[in-house]
């Protein structure tokens, strides 16, 4: 076996293990029970069509075979809907050569008919 073989061979290997999604959060407000719905995700720059109430700085990171937008946006979903959250806005996504994140606001928006807070 060729030394390139061999390094060929434990890249195969390693690489697969190498490929994970993490995610994490900073509480900035209350988090709530579990959110089952759908997560709306609402990239920075775009409006925000509903009041809110904040509730952490969500952030997911990718590495390898999982550092693509579907993966790591999937990931900030869940980590907001863990903490009770039905949208992440101001969502900002950077990917490099073999990483990628997005960070964003995880916030409980009010649907259009509900009343404003008191």
């Amino acid at each position: 076996m060729t030394r390139m073989t061999r390094v060929a061979l434990v890249l195969g290997i390693l690489l697969p293990a190498c490929a994970t999604v993490n995610a994490e959060h900073v509480l900035t407000g209350t988090p709530g029970p579990p959110f089952a719905g759908d997560v709306k995700i609402v990239i920075e720059g775009s409006p925000v069509s509903a009041p809110y109430q904040e509730v952490a700085i969500v952030t997911a990171t990718g590495q390898g075979a999982q550092a693509l937008l579907p993966a790591i946006l999937g990931a900030l979903q869940s980590e907001a809907a863990r903490l009770g959250c039905n949208a992440v806005i101001r969502v900002r996504y950077d990917r490099g050569k073999v990483s990628a994140t997005a960070t964003g606001v995880g916030v409980r928006m009010e649907s259009q008919g509900a009343a404003a807070p008191r």
